[in-house]
């Protein structure tokens, strides 16, 4: 059942990323005239509350990692939350579309491990970082509208686990798709974002299904 609804969600991250690269097009192929009209500059930042797709499924391969170091059993386990933030800069092409880069701190991901032969408590701990570069399309008048965005995030995340048997090393580093979607009141926002995360597992702090976030943001016109 996991695994179907990992498939659907992946299916439907593709369908959204599809459609704002195809309404991204159009916007900047209709709206290139209203360039002289779009606003200024801006900065913004806010927290991030992420959710970590992460089920036992992700984490077992830690735990024959540690049982491969000579360890008899081993059991891991993972936090499924964190708390990051972001800050970024924002440069509006027209009247209906922004380009966004910001600095994404990815909140902590723990891994706690249990062993026996021998017995030790071991936990591990690592902060991911993204920098996404995303379309902001949106729908409405002035600074009251709703929005889409999409694009793409470079990141990066490691940590390693100490045992009295060796280390293993959990590491990540890639770039893959993010979307999202959110609403604007004057000079606050708030949004859902989900970004993708391919070839890595729950070692670099996240599972197959990537991470999701809900923020709330704050900008300043300069």
């Amino acid at each position: 059942m996991k695994k179907n609804m990992r498939i659907i969600k992946k299916s439907i991250t593709g369908v959204l990323f599809t459609f704002f690269a195809i309404m991204l097009t159009i916007s900047i192929t209709l709206l290139s005239s209203k360039n002289a009209n779009a606003a200024e500059n801006y900065v913004f930042g806010g927290p991030k509350i992420f959710y970590y797709d992460v089920d036992q499924s992700d984490v077992n391969q830690v735990a024959t990692d540690l049982v491969n170091l000579g360890f008899t059993t081993a059991k891991v386990e993972a936090n499924t939350a964190g708390l990051g933030f972001d800050i970024g800069l924002g440069f509006p092409v027209s009247d209906m579309i922004d380009i966004e880069t910001s600095f994404v701190y990815l909140g902590e991901f723990e891994l706690t491990a249990t062993t026996t032969g021998p017995a030790e408590s071991i936990k591990a701990t690592s902060s991911g970082i993204s920098i996404p570069i995303v379309a902001k399309i949106k729908f409405g008048t002035g600074d009251t509208n709703f929005y889409g965005k999409a694009g793409w995030h470079f990141w990066k995340q490691d940590s390693e686990i100490s045992a009295s048997k060796g280390k293993v090393t959990l590491w990540g580093k890639g770039n893959d798709p993010v979307i999202g979607i959110g609403a604007q009141w004057g000079n606050f926002d708030v949004s859902y974002e989900h970004y993708s995360f391919s070839g890595v597992g729950a070692g670099a702090g996240v599972g197959e299904g990537g991470m999701s976030a809900v923020s709330a943001t704050w900008k300043a016109e300069f």
